[in-house]
């Protein structure tokens, strides 16, 4: 008959590893309708399946030593499985979702060795008598390590947006082979573990070293990634600081060719009758209230950026209107909310800007700051089908390895203030939001 400690050894496998997985996924992968509903089934139904050990267990004792191996099999089957289940709940690459379980695993199997070989094995041995303090101990154990994960670890993620591995080729035999050198370490340190008490400890060491150098390899990994896209952001930037800089020149040359035809009505002025020259002040008057009206904020950059937006859409006869609440933005840095704002509004002048019709080429703004979180919005019509690929747009363009970076841009920096970004097509308007909770004091 088989115990209650061999039982709970089964299910603690399964729930150990889950919740390692769910460590790293939560803070990363996007959830799919009714995940939660998936991910408890899944919970049950691999805390049934973790009973089939024994039944596997059963089959293979028969065949000795070539037996006690294959009994590692099981927990292979098993994790792999989970792995695979992952991408039921997330919208997730195969390549991350095996990122995922190499990090779950490892991060299991120091807990496993720890308090299942080291103390429950080696040096308190009578505590597996006791299998509620035994599961009580390995919860706490969990509970520690896990935490100090996260907060280190796993919560970086959040900043990935989703992605972090392609599914190429390379990097899918990549993590293949990670995978298959974690499991064949951790299963040798085992069976020296249990084949000679002489070495215990050492075997123990040197399963925790192996785990904690894959969870260090996974982290780099991670910030090497995460720097790479960071230099794109940067390079985007400084592409986006030339395109200013044209801009610019463009609207100097603008008010220079205002302030020219600006000495030629002056000089009309003089002989126009005074009813004329009455309606060209009224008229003159009514266009410097409406710009005052659009960039008067007390925030001074959001007044510069709008003040140039509108003038550039002005000069490419986009009409662009503005809906400003109380727009709390001072805790975001200079260059970001230039960065963040420029990008949305360029991203939706390059849309509309390709319309043929008139009252099509508009690019809305609005900015609220409500419930403790700014929002920023733009709208704009645009041209042809949209479709989204892991939340942004997938590009039309040739060189698609060279456009994508302006919403890429904003997302990054929503993450970066904790806050999100969504888009969304519909009725041929495309619109982008993001939410920016306000610091408090």
């Amino acid at each position: 008959m088989t115990s209650g400690q061999a039982i709970f050894e089964e299910l603690r496998f399964v729930w150990e590893l889950m919740a390692a997985e769910y460590l790293f996924l939560l803070p990363f992968a996007r959830r799919k309708k009714g995940w939660l509903p998936l991910a408890i089934g899944g919970l049950v139904l691999f805390s049934l399946l973790s009973q089939g050990y024994f039944f596997w267990l059963e089959r293979v004792e028969q065949y000795g030593e070539l037996g006690r191996q294959l009994v590692g099999q099981w927990y292979i089957v098993l994790a792999l499985l989970t792995v695979a289940y992952s991408r039921l709940c997330f919208s997730i690459t195969l390549c991350d979702a095996l990122y995922i379980g190499i990090s779950g695993y490892a991060a299991q199997h120091v807990v496993y060795v720890l308090v299942h070989e080291v103390l429950a094995l080696a040096v308190f041995p009578a505590i597996t008598r006791h299998v509620w303090v035994y599961a009580m101990v390995s919860a706490l154990a969990c509970a520690g390590f896990y935490t100090f994960l996260y907060r280190i670890f796993a919560r970086r993620l959040s900043l990935c947006g989703g992605q972090l591995n392609p599914d190429t080729p390379a990097a899918i035999l990549y993590h293949v082979l990670l995978l298959a050198v974690l499991m064949f370490c951790t299963f040798g340190c085992q069976r020296l573990f249990h084949f000679d008490p002489a070495i215990r400890l050492l075997s123990a060491q040197i399963g925790v070293l192996v785990c904690l150098m894959i969870l260090g390899l996974q982290f780099f990994s991670y910030r090497m990634i995460q720097a790479g896209r960071e230099r794109a952001v940067i390079q985007q930037m400084l592409r986006d600081g030339e395109r200013q800089y044209a801009h610019s020149k463009e609207l100097i040359d603008m008010v220079n060719r205002s302030v020219h035809d600006l000495k030629h009505t002056l000089r009309a002025l003089r002989t126009m009758q005074e009813s004329d020259r009455m309606a060209f002040v009224e008229e003159t008057e009514r266009n410097l209230e409406q710009y005052q009206r659009l960039v008067h904020t007390d925030n001074e950059l959001l007044n510069t950026i709008l003040a140039e937006k509108s003038l550039y859409c002005e000069s490419r006869g986009i009409r662009f209107t503005c809906t400003l609440g109380k727009a709390e933005l001072d805790f975001v840095s200079v260059p970001d909310l230039y960065t963040l704002l420029g990008n949305a509004i360029d991203n939706a002048v390059e849309s509309v800007i390709q319309l043929q019709e008139e009252e099509k080429r508009v690019v809305q703004l609005s900015i609220q700051t409500s419930g403790g979180c700014v929002c920023i919005q733009t709208n704009n019509y645009y041209a042809g089908c949209l479709q989204l690929e892991n939340g942004l747009p997938r590009t039309t363009k040739a060189d698609a390895a060279a456009h994508g970076y302006g919403l890429r841009s904003i997302r990054y920096l929503a993450k970066k203030y904790g806050g999100s970004m969504s888009v969304s097509c519909r009725d041929q308007v495309f619109v982008l939001q993001v939410i920016l909770p306000v610091p408090r004091a």
